[in-house]
């Protein structure tokens, strides 16, 4: 807006004394009329008097504006002005000037609640609408010109810390107002352009208004109504609980009473799998057995909460917070970097992965005598077992989560993720929704479940010469390439495309969504942790049969070694954000392609350390059983825990303060939340689902001891976590664990007959007919390696009998109570 100007004052002066009295005076009134004018006009266009007027002022409808929107906002503004209550509360519930901006608080969302409930006697009802408001200010010249927005949001920039930003689009300004429900969100949109437009400079200021359709809600509108598509998925949750109400019912009234169904039979085991009497209590048993990876447990669980907590803080800092002043000197802080850079933490997800597959492939065909590397059944068992939980949770995504709550943000957090749900689901059962729309992605952290889906895939590469060549040089030519490959190509990607180091999501936000698309999604360039994992699952297989025994200089050695390459790995980005560091694309690149390694092999050493009981403290720590049941739970918690933030970020009402404690108090929340949920969940579309995936489809031993296994006892407790890197519940994943079982029998010749020579481990008494009429029982013994041969071998009455090598001795149980009595 341009203000006339007095060329020179010196010309008036000399003017005014050459003309006749009456004319005069008439003239020099009409010139102070003017310069009153103009130096009022010049007041009123400080663009802090504009902002003012615009933000105090009740909404008044355009010329343009519809019949009823103009009548109804008329009468408004009459009852205003008689101070009364409804009307009052519409006034109250809209935007005013607020404190804060400087430190970030740049939304202010009025009183989403007071406005919806503004009902008037005649028939006005209150209708909230947020309009978003970004400046665009142009470079200053240089040349001589008064003050304007610029210069305000300039400085405004400067006090906020962001001292390098002197022109470009400033932050998203959001304000509601609480209308008339007659108007719509054009109306308001044109109301806040005429009110802001005094603002605009040519050439220097300029601004955008922007008032969706859908931020506009009413109380009418807010109230949840079922589609067809929410009634359906609904049905499915019914049959469900009455699925799990009927299982449930049949396995506790089944328990101490004789029935029908023998209780670890095929049949039993469908008619009860989805029972929570029995996978609870299997879900909180804490028992290992002997070839379990103990420290894995911890690292699973202790993962989940770092990504909850790394989630949590950007969804509090993304939300509405009024000091936000200290977010862009984050990475000057250390210990904000765990956060800052805590997305590496999925890494440990794919080095467990790769650790557990390698390690039990190893494991079976050690221990199996006619073992045969399955792929097809590697594929469909790995997505039969993820596919239900994860299915039923898009389809909550897609239909009645959006009924769960309300909010000024609520379509912007839950809305949005509803739609992309309802366009893309079959991207994500398919399990390529990391490369295909990724940017209108169905549960944004479900990348990570097609990134590790397609690890798998590709995993043959590496089981092939691993488990079936003999020399294996070969199996370790192609971890090095593999590795190599998967530092060269995040490297080369960072390097040409200019991309940052990593994502520091307050950062320009392109970069971060560049890196995100084209680096953290992409299998290629996480490859290398899953890479790393397979070759150390590969070592642990062979700790039983290489007697490992570590010196304590090499384990210092080691430690000495790790921790600053874990910490490099997470720190190491610091160094690059500092406002006096320059920006190097080689120094960038070299960290994108080697941080996620570093940490994995710092990890690596933990994992190797504990098993081979060097790590002290740590390994203790990480190995103790109470991590057991909630690392069971974490593939579920991994699903769930965007429930709670999203809610927690679309419902959100008035603006919060942003520091350490109200994000741990957030933090707490969202994980006590997610656990309860993922119990649930598990329970009742991921334990039941394993169980007959196990009884009914997994490839059986045609020479098996026991065929009718209960797959629930031997899944809780496996070291076979390949299908699932969140999870311990697997099956059996070594033939050297005999699970606590009864079997009827009839006689002798029928428990040879069904011996298989991959039971090793264990023997199983068989008490005398008359006591317990041929079961039998779950005593176990574990024998000594020298003594087994790959033998089966059994207890009947008082012999045992080697299959292997038809002959009989007396059985060490009944020596043992003979030498017990003697005494």
């Amino acid at each position: 807006m341009t203000v006339s100007r007095l060329s020179n004052p010196c010309d008036f002066t000399s003017a005014s004394f050459s003309i006749s009295p009456r004319t005069g005076l008439v003239k020099l009134v009409f010139i102070i009329i003017t310069l009153v004018s103009i130096v009022g006009a010049r007041v009123s266009s400080k663009p802090e008097t504009v902002l003012l007027n615009a933000l105090v002022k009740p909404f008044e409808p355009t010329k343009w504006s519809t019949p009823e929107c103009q009548r109804d906002s008329a009468i408004y503004m009459e009852e205003l002005a008689r101070y009364t209550p409804w009307a009052l509360k519409m006034y109250d519930a809209s935007v005013k000037i607020p404190s804060g901006i400087i430190t970030g608080n740049y939304k202010q969302l009025g009183n989403y609640e007071e406005c919806l409930r503004v009902k008037s006697d005649r028939g006005i009802s209150g209708q909230s609408c947020s309009a978003t408001v970004q400046f665009e200010i142009a470079k200053d010249t240089g040349a001589p010109r008064e003050l304007d927005l610029g210069d305000l949001l300039v400085n405004v920039a400067v006090a906020s810390n962001s001292t390098k930003w002197r022109s470009g689009n400033t932050v998203t300004y959001e304000w509601m107002w609480c209308i008339p429900s007659s108007c719509n969100h054009s109306e308001v949109q044109e109301f806040l352009e005429i009110a802001l437009d005094p603002l605009k400079v040519e050439g220097r200021v300029d601004f955008v208004v922007n008032v969706p359709i859908t931020s506009c809600r009413t109380l009418e509108t807010d109230r949840a109504t079922l589609d067809p598509a929410d009634w359906i998925y609904v049905s499915i949750l019914v049959i469900f609980l009455m699925i799990i109400v009927a299982s449930t019912t049949f396995d506790i009234t089944s328990q101490g009473h004789p029935s029908t169904f023998n209780r670890k039979g095929k049949e039993y085991i469908l008619f009860s799998s989805f029972s929570f009497y029995t996978n609870c209590k299997n879900l909180f048993n804490t028992d290992r057995h002997q070839d379990s990876i103990a420290c894995l447990d911890g690292l699973r669980f202790l993962s989940i909460c770092w990504i909850i907590y790394g989630h949590t803080y950007y969804i509090e800092v993304m939300g509405i917070k009024m000091d936000l002043t200290q977010v862009p000197k984050m990475h000057e802080n250390w210990s904000s970097m765990l956060v800052l850079n805590g997305n590496m933490v999925t890494d440990t997800f794919f080095l467990l992965s790769g650790v557990l597959l390698a390690y039990t492939e190893a494991l079976k065909k050690e221990k199996t005598s006619n073992w045969k590397f399955d792929i097809f059944g590697l594929y469909v068992h790995r997505y039969l077992r993820l596919t239900p939980a994860y299915a039923m949770m898009i389809g909550f995504y897609a239909t009645i989560y959006y009924k769960f709550g309300s909010g000024p943000h609520w379509d912007t957090w839950v809305g949005s993720n509803r739609d992309h749900c309802r366009e893309n689901w079959w991207t994500n059962l398919l399990y390529v929704n990391n490369y295909v729309n990724v940017p209108d992605m169905c549960l944004s952290q479900s990348w990570y479940l097609a990134t590790d889906m397609q690890l798998i895939w590709l995993s043959p590469i590496f089981l092939y010469p691993m488990l079936k060549l003999v020399r294996r040089i070969f199996f370790w030519i192609v971890i090095g390439l593999g590795f190599v490959l998967s530092i060269f190509l995040p490297f080369l990607l960072t390097f040409f495309y200019r991309f940052t180091a990593t994502m520091l999501y307050y950062k320009e936000q392109n970069d971060v969504a560049n890196v995100f698309l084209y680096i953290y999604t992409r299998v290629y360039t996480r490859a290398g942790p899953y890479i790393i994992g397979v070759a150390l699952g590969y070592l642990l297989s062979k700790r039983h049969t290489y007697s490992i025994k570590i010196r304590t200089p090499y384990i210092v050695c080691g430690w000495l070694i790790a921790v600053p390459i874990g910490l490099s790995a997470i720190f190491g980005a610091r160094e690059m954000y500092f406002d006096d560091h320059p920006y190097n694309r080689l120094e960038a690149s070299f960290y994108a392609g080697m941080h996620r390694h570093a940490f994995a092999l710092t990890i690596s050493w933990i994992i190797f350390s504990s098993v081979h009981g060097c790590a002290g403290l740590v390994g203790e720590f990480l190995s103790w059983r109470g991590w057991i049941p909630l690392s069971r739970l974490t593939y579920s918690a991994y699903l769930c825990h965007y429930i709670f933030l999203l809610s927690r970020a679309g419902s959100v009402r008035t603006s919060g303060d942003l520091t350490s404690m109200s994000v741990m108090y957030s933090f707490l929340g969202n994980l006590s939340l997610t656990m309860a949920l993922s119990l649930l969940w598990s329970l009742s579309f991921e334990i039941p689902f394993m169980i007959l995936d196990r009884t009914f489809l997994s490839r059986k031993n045609k020479n098996s001891c026991f065929r009718s296994k209960d797959d629930r006892t031997m899944m809780f407790g496996s070291t076979d976590s390949n299908k699932e890197i969140y999870r311990t519940i697997e099956e059996l994943a070594s033939s050297s664990e005999v699970p606590a079982i009864y079997k009827n029998v009839t006689n002798h010749e029928s428990a040879r007959s069904i011996c298989d020579s991959s039971e090793t481990v264990g023997h199983y008494v068989i008490e005398k007919e008359e006591n317990n009429k041929g079961v039998i029982s779950s005593k176990r013994r574990v024998l000594d390696d020298e003594k087994l041969d790959g033998s089966c071998i059994y207890v009947i009455g008082n012999f045992e009998i080697d299959r292997n090598r038809n002959s009989f001795r007396k059985a060490k149980s009944e020596e043992d109570r003979a030498r017990t009595s003697s005494k």
